[in-house]
C-alpha cells in the first residue's frame, strides 16, 4: 500500500492559488463562498473577516496611488499643451516684431522651461513618500464624503 502523497506549505499555497485563479476566470466568488472555502482550509471566521477587511484597506490605498499617478500625469499633460501653445505664440509675436529675431520671449520660454522640467521629473520620477502622501490624503477625503452621506 503506498502513502498518500505529501505536499510542502509552498506548494499547497501555489496549488491553491491556481485553482483559485481558475475559478475566477469563470467568474467572481461571492462573500459565501469565500468564508465558505476558509472554513474548509481551517480558518476561523474571525481570521478570515480580519484578512477581508486588510486586503480592502490595501487594495483601496494601492488604487488610490494609481489615482494620484494619473491625476499627476493629467496635470502635466495640461501643463505642457499650455507651455507649447503659449510659447509658440510669444516666440512667433517676439519673431514677427524683430523681424526674425528672437529676444525676449526667448527668456519666457527658458524660464518656464524650467519648471517644466522640474515639473516633469517630480511627475514621471515621484517620490514614494510623496505618492503615499497624497494617496491617504485622498482616502480621507473619499472618506469625508461617505460620512456626509454623498
Amino acid at each position: 500500500m503506498s502513502l498518500p502523497k505529501k505536499y510542502t506549505q509552498e506548494e499547497m499555497e501555489r496549488i491553491l492559488q491556481r485553482a483559485l485563479s481558475q475559478r475566477a476566470q469563470s467568474g467572481n466568488v461571492s462573500h459565501d463562498q469565500l468564508v465558505e472555502v476558509g472554513r474548509e482550509l481551517g480558518l476561523s471566521e474571525q481570521d478570515l473577516m480580519r484578512a477581508i477587511d486588510e486586503e480592502d484597506r490595501v487594495g483601496a490605498f494601492e488604487d488610490a496611488k494609481q489615482e494620484v499617478i494619473r491625476k499627476m500625469r493629467s496635470e502635466w499633460r495640461n501643463h505642457f499643451g499650455s507651455y507649447l501653445g503659449v510659447n509658440a505664440v510669444l516666440l512667433t509675436v517676439n519673431a514677427i516684431q524683430m523681424h526674425g529675431r528672437l529676444t525676449w520671449a526667448l527668456a519666457t520660454t527658458l524660464g518656464w522651461g524650467i519648471g517644466m522640467t522640474i515639473h516633469t521629473i517630480s511627475t514621471f520620477f515621484p517620490k514614494e513618500k510623496d505618492i503615499n502622501k497624497a494617496a491617504k490624503k485622498l482616502l480621507r477625503k473619499r472618506d469625508k464624503y461617505k460620512e456626509l452621506g454623498e
